[in-house]
């Protein structure tokens, strides 16, 4: 084996081993078994390209994988499928990584004869860089460098700009003042409004005479007693959950309106332990009854609740007692 022959591994990875530059001139090959520094080249190699080792890796020891390894990278390249590292395969290993650039050899004993004939130190070159610097040889004096004219400030001379014209000075016509009407006062309306608060206002039925003049009514009239005889007691709205404390008889009948344009659920509760609910639809009317034993009045208390956002709901009581009647044992 002889390096520098001209028949030598050219990759910077493999070139200048004596192990894989014998494989390359035949006159050796790495086999199963074999430990080398070269082996772990050849791993190395065969990892990079895609054919790994993957239980031992890089060891220097050609060993069952390191074989397997060599032949799937033989039978991908078309090479003889033996397993072994012989001229062919360090071949085709050695030309799939970069070769090494040689630089010319520079002999510091031989020098070239210098020529007696005189010869011009500053060719002209035909072709000058605009932005390549002079180079001055021994024994030359530099030539001043000499700026390009440039004009001076007074040989500059700038238009005179003529005056504009005066302009005449445009005059709005005067605007009259507007005197808007007075606006009258507004009445502070409450954010919240009586019917939304958590204890129901009643409105019993009025006895007393009244002297104001009579004007139609906006809503139909209401009915004194309803199917059962029951007297007309109060009336109200509800559209949040809230609660009712009233004096009241035996039998209690709550007729409740929806008024809103969605069906709207109401669930009544009475402290006698009696619940009532219903899905009430738009503009429709729904019957609640509650009865109790024992003596006229009764102290009664309703708990009133909606899961509805939107509901709108008018309530009109009938009671067997109303208010101003004896007490019924």
């Amino acid at each position: 084996m002889t390096i520098g022959d001209g028949h030598d591994l050219k990759s910077s990875r493999f070139s200048g081993d004596e192990v894989l530059e014998a494989c390359y001139d035949n006159e050796r090959a790495l086999r199963s078994g074999d430990r080398d520094p070269a082996v772990e080249k050849v791993q190395e190699a065969l990892i990079i390209l895609g054919f790994p080792v993957p239980k031992v890796g890089i060891t220097g020891i050609f060993g069952d994988e390191t074989e397997l390894a060599v032949r799937s990278y033989q039978e991908a390249r078309g090479l003889k499928v033996d397993g072994i590292i012989g001229p062919e395969t360090i071949e085709s290993l050695d030309s799939e990584f970069p070769r090494i650039v040689s630089e010319p050899s520079v002999s510091p004993t031989t020098e070239p004869p210098v020529s007696k004939v005189p010869t011009p130190l500053t060719p002209e070159s035909p072709v000058r860089s605009p932005r390549a610097s002079a180079v001055r040889l021994a024994g030359e004096t530099p030539e001043p460098v000499r700026a390009p004219h440039a004009p001076s400030v007074e040989e500059l001379s700038v238009p005179p700009v003529e005056e504009a014209p005066d302009v005449e000075p445009v005059h709005a016509p005067a605007v009259k003042p507007v005197h808007a009407p007075p606006v009258p006062p507004v009445r502070e309306v409450s954010a919240r409004p009586e019917h939304t608060m958590r204890h129901v206002e009643t409105k019993p039925p009025s006895t007393a005479p009244s002297t104001a003049p009579s004007t139609p009514p906006v809503t139909p009239e209401i009915p004194e007693t309803d199917s059962q005889g029951r007297k007309f007691h109060s009336s109200g709205m509800w559209n949040v959950d809230s609660f009712l404390e009233i004096k009241g008889g035996r039998s209690m009948h709550f007729e409740v309106k929806n008024l809103g344009v969605l069906a709207s659920p109401l669930r009544i509760k009475a402290n006698t332990g009696e619940s009532r609910d219903a899905m009430i639809l738009s503009q429709t009317i729904a019957d609640f009854e509650f009865s109790m034993v024992g003596k006229e009045p009764f102290n009664w208390r309703f708990d009133i609740e909606t899961d509805s956002d939107t509901a709108l709901l008018e309530w009109y009581l009938y009671s067997t007692w109303v208010p101003g009647e004896p007490e019924k044992p």
